[in-house]
């Protein structure tokens, strides 16, 4: 696990978040680049469970990553978290980091204040590798997180070893965040923007 501190190390990620999100656009739009043609959902709250942890570290090594990042989009990196607790709100997790450490960096940075954590001050995030075949965008004004993928295979994969834990499909997606009454337009744009056939 390394909390990334340093312009230096933060460029590449920027970078890299750069190439998986229109950070023009906020759901329920489509906010991934078009390479993710292919999506499962589950909820935010679960981002920040060893459980969801112990998923993606099974992925990694199905697939053979041995690396992943967690970076804060809102709040942003640099002008909030940087600038006012010397951390970008990025943390870089290895495939041999436990769920006890997974847990510590999402709660305990930074140090002084606990409440800037970001299982607690992200109000949207992002996850992915440095293959960028997959990506998990979480957003906690609708409380889900949509993985996404650029092969149908990887998605499969991610789907096996994810099993009966992940949300049933777009439309419960768009039912568990937008209620299944009102918001209806909502609704309709977060399965139009995330069907694929």
């Amino acid at each position: 696990m390394k909390v990334i501190k340093t312009e230096q190390d933060y460029e590449p990620i920027r970078i890299g978040i750069e190439k998986i999100l229109n950070k023009e656009k906020s759901l329920p739009e489509y906010i991934y680049r078009q390479a993710y043609k292919f999506f499962l959902f589950i909820t935010f709250d679960e981002l920040f469970m060893p459980l969801f942890f112990n998923h993606l570290k099974r992925y990694l090594q199905a697939t053979g990553e041995n690396k992943f990042w967690l970076a804060s989009i809102d709040p942003d990196p640099k002008h909030y978290f940087a600038a006012h607790f010397n951390f970008y709100g990025v943390v870089e997790f290895c495939s041999s980091d436990t769920e006890e450490e997974y847990l510590a960096a999402l709660n305990d940075y930074p140090v002084d204040n606990p409440a800037d954590a970001l299982a607690h001050n992200t109000n949207s995030l992002v996850l992915f590798s440095a293959g960028y075949e997959w990506a998990i965008y979480g957003d906690r004004n609708s409380d889900i997180a949509i993985c996404a993928f650029t092969d149908k295979t990887q998605m499969e994969l991610f789907q096996f070893i994810y099993g009966y834990d992940l949300l049933d499909g777009v439309k419960a997606a768009a039912e568990y965040a937008y209620g299944d009454s009102g918001n209806s337009k909502l609704r309709a744009t977060l399965y139009s923007s995330y069907s694929f056939d």
